[in-house]
């Protein structure tokens, strides 16, 4: 079986490509230049992006699935075209070539962040409500490349949607931003951490589980693939422990990070160096819901979790591997 990638240079593009591979099938990347993340596997490359049909098509010639895993972050309120040119419309490109070409099923990497946070006190599933207009960008063009997918599915086309949470985890080359702060954590850089949390989750679980999708999912159906919610104190805990050390982290309030804002921003512009937080970070941080609800995913597809323990472990092992700390 012959599977097409988008976005395979990425974090979870180019674990998916190790799963794939590792299950036996034959894996066509798009690429736009060579990447050191995806070097040495047996993988056929095309080069181009989502916005080039032509490229689109080399891609999934003969391919019999894609996953359409390619977006761009951006953590801001307003309009960003490449953020919208990439995730919305690329995706509008991928399902439209792939409905040309006959491609039997299509898996597209949504967000959780697509549907609303709050309420808090309750699980949050496949059944939440989509976020928005006054949302942050990114998350709207998620929601809307989302909701081309179901219109697809609508329109006959065999489409399933998988939507992580925070994705941590080995293969991290550039690193995400996710794994950057987890490296920074390690090395000592914070000297206390801010209240609010995340929803932390193996990337190799999210590859398994979206090759599970291509397997089982029902076409129209979005799948929420998590594991679970860490308060950053705890978290930054447990990076100390699997370092092999014990450190008790002060929790201050978010407030006290606002006020703090400014400096940050100045120290980032003295020293030529990205800001460690901004206020963007800090709403996404207050408005996570603690109880991510992945149980239509482990029924229906059979999806499974690491323990983050275990995921911080191989992570450590493999940054220490690449000497990135």
């Amino acid at each position: 079986m012959k599977i097409a990638i988008t976005g395979a240079s990425g974090h979870i593009g180019s674990v998916l490509c190790r799963e794939l591979i590792q299950e036996g099938y034959e894996v066509v990347a798009l690429v736009r230049n060579s990447n050191l993340s995806l070097e040495g596997l047996p993988i056929q490359f095309c080069n181009g992006n989502v916005l080039d049909k032509n490229s689109l098509k080399c891609l999934m010639e003969g391919c019999d699935a894609i996953f359409h895993v390619a977006g761009v972050i951006g953590l801001g309120y307003r309009f960003h075209q490449r953020v919208y040119d990439i995730n919305v419309t690329g995706t509008q490109n991928v399902l439209q070539v792939a409905k040309e070409l006959g491609i039997q099923k299509v898996v597209h990497f949504s967000s959780i962040h697509v549907f609303k946070q709050f309420p808090y006190n309750i699980p949050l599933d496949e059944t939440r409500k989509y976020i928005e207009e006054k949302a942050i960008f990114y998350d709207k063009t998620k929601r809307d490349g989302h909701e081309l997918a179901i219109q697809a599915s609508k329109d006959g086309q065999d489409v399933v949607i998988v939507c992580p949470t925070g994705v941590i985890g080995p293969f991290d080359f550039q690193p995400s931003k996710l794994g950057k702060a987890t490296i920074d954590i390690y090395r000592g850089k914070f000297p206390a951490m801010i209240k609010g949390g995340f929803d932390f989750v193996d990337v190799r679980d999210v590859a398994r589980g979206a090759i599970q999708a291509m397997k089982y999912g029902k076409s129209g159906e979005a799948y929420i693939l998590g594991g679970r919610f860490y308060p950053l104190k705890e978290f930054a805990e447990l990076v100390y422990k699997v370092k092999g050390k014990t450190k008790r982290f002060i929790e201050l309030p978010v407030a006290f990070a606002i006020i703090g804002l400014p400096f940050i921003q100045l120290y980032a512009l003295l020293t030529r160096t990205k800001p460690i937080y901004d206020k963007v970070y800090l709403d996404i941080l207050v408005d996570g819901n603690q109880h991510i609800s992945t149980e239509k995913a482990e029924k229906e597809l059979g999806y499974t979790k690491t323990s983050m323990e275990q995921t911080l472990t191989d992570t450590f092992e493999w940054f220490k591997s690449r000497g990135m700390i």
